[in-house]
């Protein structure tokens, strides 16, 4: 079979649109049918019994791009393609903005994009005014990377030198995307320090009630000895009248 495909696009566009053609000129055995696939997924609603087929998308996205294919059946012969590529550059979708860990546990931080070619991806460190490649020596990053997904994992988390900010950075031949996520690492005692926070109020609380029943004391002592006084004088004083 010959088909003729329509070139290789790369987006955006002009006018907010892009059609894909492809015709099938000659054929060996009687035609069926054509279709349509992206990224190796029949596009629903394509299929027709013309030789001539096209594909329309108004206002393309990134997550438009891809490798797209005509697809031809026939009677007595195997199907045929022609494949017709859509490029854009990345366009990062979804990311962790954040993330609070303890430490000495795993962090993990991703990033996921739309676009083709599927991009190279690369992970920074905001250091010093700047975001420079990540320093491994201690061997606790690791970095795992497939078409349009990127995940940054970080075991035995050091509160002294990973929390800040890391970026993800996806490049592909067109362009080049990023985005950054924020590590915040806590210390150990960090789920303690409500309970501390109870006990130093107790132990407050303690200390006042203790510090106010000390001064409290010689108060009672000094008007118990003034009631005993006062009663002795009342005492003497009937004695006295009693004797007269």
């Amino acid at each position: 079979p010959s088909i003729i495909a329509s070139e290789h696009i790369t987006l955006p566009v002009e006018g907010d649109t892009f059609t894909l053609q492809c015709n099938l000129t000659s054929a060996h055995s009687a035609h069926l049918e054509s279709y349509w696939m992206k990224n190796g997924e029949e596009i629903p609603e394509t299929r027709s019994p013309n030789r001539n087929t096209e594909y329309r998308r108004n206002k393309p996205r990134g997550d438009d791009a891809g490798v797209y294919m005509c697809v031809y059946t026939f009677e007595m012969a195997p199907a045929a393609n022609a494949t017709i590529e859509v490029k854009s550059a990345p366009e990062i979708t979804g990311h962790k903005r954040s993330e609070n860990k303890n430490e000495g546990q795993v962090a993990v931080l991703y990033c996921k994009s739309v676009g083709y070619p599927h991009p190279v991806w690369t992970w920074r460190k905001f250091d010093n005014g700047m975001y420079r490649e990540i320093d491994n020596t201690t061997g606790r990053f690791f970095i795992s990377s497939r078409d349009n997904y990127t995940e940054l994992q970080i075991f035995n988390l050091d509160i002294g030198l990973d929390p800040g900010e890391y970026q993800c950075n996806a490049t592909n031949m067109i362009g080049s995307r990023e985005e950054k996520s924020v590590l915040r690492v806590r210390s150990h005692l960090a789920p303690l320090w409500p309970l501390l926070g109870v006990l130093a109020e107790i132990i407050i609380l303690i200390i006042i009630i203790v510090v106010y029943e000390k001064r409290k004391k010689p108060d009672d002592l000094q008007d118990g000895k003034l009631i005993q006084l006062t009663t002795t004088k009342r005492r003497t004083s009937a004695r006295g009248i009693q004797t007269e």
